[in-house]
């Protein structure tokens, strides 16, 4: 994920590149910010009931809501995608509700566990624990208090139809005629600031991708990608959904994209970008 009260809006930053979304800057609340707790002292286990509470507040902010399971749902994918105990009790301990800050606190426990906490798979998990509270578009049976803040989806009643799940826009952004030749990096930039901006949470996020948009075309073009393959990236296709990877035109391209080097070198772009 992009505004108040929508689906995406459920996550402050989402980012990490490739991935599907990278770093932001500063945390959007208001709160005053509190010392990272060393990820060399957050190794213990944590109970799920604490990891949910956490991940509530990391995952749920902006969104004016709460999961109605404590967080279960959220504990479900973060353990689906095998994200490490030091990075859960990092998680715990840092009691943030800015996921750019998080994963880069993260990247000192492992750069995988930053790319998999910020990865378009873990996402679309976070997203469907939402949508079970937060339609992702009108439907009926969703209702809001006098406040208008907190909501909760109450289960269509039968006949009546689902809000349909995002699906992935495959068209160019760019026209890259068929048989042109992706010299340099700097053929890759807008297009690549594209397909990820398509994956962002919010304007910060945008900002972050934007900047580091140089560094990681330099990433994508070194990595050894085949030419269909470069093609399609700086067509900047607004995806938006699902992972990067899974529409890559050939296979050895989607493993080079789902390798821990082209991973960590991605993470480190947007981490340092200056926005």
């Amino acid at each position: 994920m992009k505004t108040p009260m929508t689906r995406k809006a459920a996550l402050s930053a989402a980012a990490l590149a490739v991935l599907g979304s990278l770093l932001a800057g500063c945390s959007a609340g208001s709160e005053t910010a509190q010392p990272s707790p060393s990820p060399s002292t957050s190794a213990a286990k944590v109970t799920s009931q604490d990891l949910g509470k956490a991940l509530d507040r990391l995952v749920f902010q902006g969104t004016g809501a709460k999961s109605t399971d404590g967080g279960a749902c959220l504990v479900r994918a973060v353990q689906d995608k095998k994200l490490s105990d030091a990075a859960q009790a990092y998680i715990v301990g840092k009691g943030s509700d800015d996921i750019a800050a998080v994963a880069n606190g993260l990247r000192e426990v492992s750069a995988m566990d930053a790319a998999i906490m910020l990865s378009p798979e873990l996402r679309d998990k976070f997203d469907a624990c939402v949508d079970a509270v937060i339609p992702p578009t009108p439907a009926p049976g969703a209702t809001t208090s006098k406040d208008g803040k907190d909501q909760v989806y109450v289960p269509p009643k039968q006949g009546q139809e689902l809000p349909q799940a995002r699906q992935p826009d495959l068209t160019p952004k760019f026209t890259v005629p068929q048989g042109t030749s992706i010299n340099s990096s700097s053929q890759l930039t807008a297009g690549l600031v594209s397909t990820f901006s398509s994956y962002a949470l919010n304007e910060d996020q945008k900002k972050t991708y934007a900047a580091s948009g140089a560094c990681l075309a330099g990433v994508v073009f070194q990595a050894g990608f085949s030419q269909e393959t470069l093609r399609f990236l700086a067509g900047g296709a607004p995806i938006g959904a699902g992972s990067i990877s899974d529409f890559l035109p050939k296979d050895e391209d989607k493993k080079i994209w789902k390798s821990k080097d082209f991973t960590s070198a991605l993470v480190d772009c947007t981490a340092s970008a200056k926005v």
